[in-house]
């Protein structure tokens, strides 16, 4: 006897087999149990999801000669015919194949005779979307008021493609793509009942490749076990894959954890030897990073991942999401590198360059004095993101040079200071800058007073107040005690100041505009006018 694939082989032939539709299952018993059913059924949804298992058990609960059940029996003369693919009164037409608009007026010349053997005569049309326009004015009569013995079942995986005239007329049912845990599930489920072994690190690896299809899912693992001689083995999927083995992750993670720079690019470089694609390199870092991500916000993570979460438990959460962030930077640039593995390597030093802010100010002695931030750059017109480096000093061991005069005798009061140009001149990013440029700072010794305007005085809490003194501390050189007030309005504050220099470049600008010869001449000759909220003065 043939080979029969698993993916027809574990076909489901009721709706309680069906994995993962729970809604449509739902809906669809409702309605048989009822007795409310409709001419016409439009499934939607990914490949391989069930959308053409669903059609043939609902026309099986049709024509099952035990009456319209939710349940069919399976073991009529109806129910296994429909299973064989033999019952006379089932159409599947491959709508990819019978798109001209003769094919559909010939189908259609049929629907006015009643079933030869059925209750209903079922039209099931896969992959409708494929469907020429004419052929679907065609259908469009009979779509809306077929003979009361005739059921349409449209099947596709782009319903955007449809006309809404179509849409219109039928009842639409979105099949779910599948969790990676519902197909490892499904794969263990099967497996067992064949009697094959497998390991599970490698169904959770095909569950991933499946990409939501079950089908996919059931394929793929034919291909498994052709490679792995009747046994489904991590090993022998990861080589069919072409998957980067689970250890180089794991070594990577470490590697990066102890800022070891020749470690990881011996890693990426015993990658490329072995024919692993750099993409796929990164990509499975940012998969690690993620998992990592989510267990320090003490969420679950597969067991599969927990080696890995094991090796990157040194990194702190805010280290995490800038290794991903750059990661997914450079997985975005890797086309414009020299090649995939000088990319793949540079992204790799990248995270070992930067540091988020924090961490580079509480490393005393490392040589990374950089944090990474991401800015907003304005280029050619437009906006896109970019990975800058922000400067930040750290206090130096031993009788630092002072950022500014020193103190007078006696602690009195400083030589005036910019106290504007203090708090542009701090590496702070997010709210806490917009915190500062929203304050005044005036400083008498080490003592240094910030007046916060009260509209950003929410903002205000003990960890920002640190990260403020800190800030000012390695500004000046020495630590810094800080006071802050709040409640009255503030005025000189950074933000004040470039506010209202922007207003006095506008205003320049009108005025250089409207007197400007040409624009004169404009104005006199054409009776124009200007259009002041269309200015914009000239940036230097």
């Amino acid at each position: 006897m043939s080979y029969l694939v698993l993916a027809r082989k574990w076909r489901p032939r009721t709706f309680s087999e069906l994995v993962g539709q729970e809604p449509v299952v739902q809906a669809l018993r409702y309605a048989l149990t009822e007795g409310r059913l409709h001419h016409a059924y439009l499934f939607s949804g990914i490949r391989g999801v069930g959308k053409t298992t669903v059609a043939r058990i609902l026309a099986k609960a049709l024509n099952c000669e035990c009456g319209i059940v939710a349940d069919p029996c399976g073991r009529c003369a109806a129910c296994q015919e429909i299973d064989s693919g033999r019952f006379i009164d089932l159409i599947e037409v491959d709508a990819a194949s019978r798109t001209k608009v003769d094919d559909t007026r010939e189908l259609l010349d049929n629907v006015q005779y009643a079933p030869t053997r059925g209750r209903f005569k079922v039209y099931l049309i896969d992959e409708v979307h494929m469907l020429s326009a004419h052929s679907f004015n065609a259908l469009l009569k009979t779509l809306e008021e077929p003979p009361p013995h005739v059921k349409f079942i449209l099947a596709t995986t782009d319903p955007q493609r449809l006309p809404v005239t179509v849409l219109s007329r039928c009842l639409k049912f979105t099949l779910r793509r599948l969790a990676d845990t519902q197909i490892a599930d499904q794969l263990r489920h099967i497996l067992e009942a064949e009697g094959l072994a497998f390991e599970e690190p490698a169904l959770a690896a095909l569950a991933h490749a499946a990409d939501g299809s079950l089908r996919d899912a059931l394929s793929l693992t034919d291909q498994a076990l052709a490679t792995g001689g009747g046994r489904v083995g991590v090993d022998a999927v990861h080589g069919m894959l072409g998957l980067i083995a689970p250890d180089f992750v794991r070594r990577l993670i470490e590697a990066l954890a102890r800022a070891d720079a020749p470690g990881m690019m011996a890693i990426a470089d015993e990658a490329y030897t072995l024919g692993f694609g750099m993409e796929m390199l990164l990509d499975e870092l940012l998969r690690a990073l993620h998992e990592l991500a989510l267990a320090k916000a003490d969420c679950p993570v597969p067991d599969e991942w927990m080696p890995v979460v094991a090796a990157g438990a040194p990194l702190a959460a805010d280290e995490i999401q800038l290794y991903y962030e750059i990661g997914c930077l450079g997985r975005r640039q890797l086309p414009l590198a020299p090649d995939p593995r000088t990319g793949t390597k540079m992204t790799l030093l990248r995270m070992l360059a930067f540091k988020p802010a924090e961490t580079a100010a509480e490393t005393p002695g490392k040589p990374v004095v950089a944090a990474g931030k991401v800015a907003t750059a304005r280029r050619e017109g437009r906006q896109e993101a970019v990975t800058a480096p922000v400067p930040r000093a750290v206090a130096p061991a031993a009788d630092p040079e002072p950022a500014v005069a020193p103190p007078a005798a006696g602690g009195g009061a400083q030589p005036a200071e910019d106290g504007a140009a203090v708090l542009e001149a701090l590496s702070l990013t997010g709210l806490m800058r917009h915190l500062a440029q929203n304050a005044v700072l005036t400083r008498t010794g080490d003592v240094v007073s910030l007046g916060v305007d009260p509209g950003v005085a929410h903002l205000l809490n003990e960890e920002r107040v640190r990260v403020l003194r800190d800030a000012l501390s390695a500004y000046y050189g020495r630590p810094m005690a800080l006071s802050v007030t709040t409640g009255a309005s503030v005025a000189g504050t950074p933000a004040n100041l470039r506010r209202q220099a922007e207003e006095r470049a506008m205003q320049d600008a009108i005025t250089a505009l409207q007197g400007d010869p040409a624009v004169e001449a404009l104005q006199r000759e054409f009776n124009a006018r200007v259009h002041e909220e269309s200015v914009r003065p000239l940036r230097s």
